[in-house]
């Protein structure tokens, strides 16, 4: 079914919903395209509303934050978390991109490094035929205990460690029990900000963003779990009555996934009157795993979908339903700031400088881009047909069986030609310095071995 469709299905089932007064604050997808324009084709219909952060950066773009208003009630629109932290996940494994940021670079093949190590945290089921659907996988690439390996024994992976850290805490933003909405703010505006300045840096000194930064959906998935975050704090704060908690890790569509995944277990096929006749069994199904408190496994492998939404250890009722003001949020948007800037000099980058430019020059670049540097097609002002008679003079003049004297001829012949040589033609120099002195090595080497011999005997 296409997005206009969803939408009117949509509409019908948070109109009953509103009808039964049931107040809808949020609308989860788990960021399939389709699915992304459900939403944005909804907060169409509604009464826009937009929350400003001001970004401490001098000249940087502001964060607004969109939800709408439907029938009287604020909605916003969010991403399931534990699906954007599988989306993080598989665009650092995928070898369609090389995350590069700095002096350093994320990729799949630090990560298996890891799960190959002794002590590692991972398993190699985790890395090794992966399930790009298993939730615990991905859990444990980004927790602590990774970070931890990587900065005890591979200090030199920056660009990984930067990665699962500031992208780890963004879901976590979503899924700790415990941690105050203020601290959850400041995870989601840090992962906000140095977003920006992988854009920035990829902007300003030529890189193509499809080749060298998330992929498009994943970019646009990381904004809705930024905004969503937001939008579902100045919800509860200003357009909920009395006292409210808000319990992020419930705004998913884990508990949809999590029925749909019993019932499979009841008829692996089922149609809709089957649902209807299996809902008794569901609800036993449902209630053992309220009362056990867990609905999986953290520990298994390769088990697809994890549910974890029942699980309450450490919940603090009183620290979830206190809200930051608009000056507290905007104070935590200049640690935010100031942290994510932090980790952009740690990957080897001027932010101050980064920023300057690009508020001063938006369009323009930095540097010169990486494909400008080098080219194939690039003659440095020799004619096509000068550069092949030259190449293939180099070819007839180069033998690898010849001395050393020769090739150095050859050498400074070219060396002392009036004409400008391309960089193929400096790589046919340079290939024939390296052999010179691989000659002249050698003779020196058999010079000693033939002295040597006739010291001894």
């Amino acid at each position: 079914m296409d997005a206009p469709c969803l939408l009117e299905l949509l509409k019908k089932v948070i109109d009953s919903l509103l009808d039964r007064g049931v107040r809808v604050v949020s609308y989860a997808s788990d960021g399939t395209e389709i699915e992304r324009a459900v939403q944005r084709l909804f907060l169409d219909l509604t009464n826009e509303q937009i929350y400003t952060i001001q970004n401490p950066r001098p000249g940087c773009v502001d964060t607004k934050v969109v939800f709408g208003i439907y029938r009287g009630q604020a909605i916003c629109m969010v991403q399931d978390s534990k699906h954007a932290l599988k989306t993080f996940r598989n665009n650092l494994f995928s070898g369609a991109r090389l995350l590069t940021f700095g002096n350093y670079t994320a990729m799949y093949r630090h990560i298996l490094e890891i799960a190959q190590g002794d002590g590692t945290p991972l398993f190699s089921r985790d890395v090794n035929k992966v399930d790009r659907q298993d939730d615990n996988a991905a859990s444990r690439l980004f927790s602590a205990d990774i970070l931890q390996y990587l900065a005890v024994n591979h200090p030199e992976y920056i660009g990984d460690i930067v990665y699962l850290f500031v992208f780890g805490e963004l879901v976590d933003a979503y899924q700790n029990r415990s941690m105050s909405h203020v601290e959850r703010l400041r995870l989601v505006l840090r992962a906000r900000y140095f977003l920006d300045s992988w854009e920035a840096y990829l902007r300003v000194c030529g890189y193509r963003k499809d080749q060298y930064c998330l992929s498009r959906e994943a970019l646009d998935i990381t904004r809705i779990i930024i905004n969503g975050f937001i939008a579902l704090v100045i919800i509860h704060r200003d357009h909920t009555p009395g006292t409210c908690v808000l319990l992020p890790w419930l705004h998913s569509s884990e508990a949809c996934e999590h029925v749909f995944g019993e019932s499979r277990q009841v008829v692996k096929d089922f149609t809709y009157l089957d649902f209807i006749y299996m809902i008794p069994k569901l609800r036993i199904k449902l209630h053992q795993a309220a009362f056990r408190g867990k609905a999986s496994n953290p520990k298994a492998r390769a088990a697809g979908y994890a549910h974890t939404y029942f699980d309450n250890d450490g919940l603090d009722w009183a620290t979830l339903s206190t809200f930051p003001t608009n000056s507290e949020i905007q104070a935590v948007a200049e640690e935010a700031a100031q942290e994510a800037d932090s980790l952009v000099a740690l990957l080897g980058i001027n932010a101050e400088r980064l920023h300057r430019f690009q508020a001063s020059n938006p369009q323009s670049q930095w540097l010169p881009a990486i494909n400008s540097w080098f080219r194939d097609d690039d003659l440095g002002g020799v004619d096509q047909n000068i550069e092949c008679d030259l190449v293939a003079d180099f070819d007839a003049k180069y033998d690898y069986e010849n001395e050393a004297e020769e090739l150095q001829k050859v050498l400074d012949q070219e060396e002392n030609s009036p004409i400008t040589r391309s960089r193929r033609l400096d790589e046919k120099c340079m290939n024939l310095t390296a052999a010179t002195l691989a000659l002249a090595a050698d003779e020196t080497i058999q010079m000693f071995v033939h002295c040597f011999l006739l010291v001894c005997f």
